[in-house]
């Protein structure tokens, strides 16, 4: 492979995948059972989802993109793509739910890998591109 699309660019997507996914399993589980133990599920949600950006954020500079120094203000912008991408799969699925489980999961599914990959392609060339 050559161009926009490497192999080693195909790496660090499915390496981001991996722990985007892996947090989305990390946050889940806490959440549902808070939530089943009478916890607020709106502020339980927001607060564990928050929680988590940090740590996915030092995670995938060390692991998916393997950079020792990023720009000034990397995590904002990691963090600003980690909201918009959860207001974008908050907006679209609320809007368009037919009530058909198979139908909102593929409605689900392909805006959460939209709002995956457009988090990729931005981290890449802005917070996690390296420094110099």
């Amino acid at each position: 492979m050559t161009g926009a699309f490497s192999r080693a660019r195909a790496g660090r997507l499915l390496r981001f995948l991996i722990v985007g996914g892996s947090f989305s399993l990390g946050y889940s589980l806490p959440t549902a059972l808070l939530v089943a133990a009478g916890a607020p599920p709106y502020a339980t949600a927001v607060i564990l989802y928050l929680a988590c950006i940090p740590a996915a954020y030092l995670v995938q500079k060390r692991f998916t993109f393997r950079v020792a120094q990023v720009p000034a203000g990397s995590f904002a912008i990691y963090a600003a793509t980690q909201l918009a991408g959860l207001a974008l799969v908050a907006n679209v699925t609320t809007r368009f739910v037919t009530q058909i489980v198979a139908i909102d999961t593929m409605i689900f599914l392909a805006t959460a890998g939209l709002a995956a990959v457009l988090s990729f392609t931005v981290n890449a060339a802005f917070a996690f591109r390296p420094r110099g």
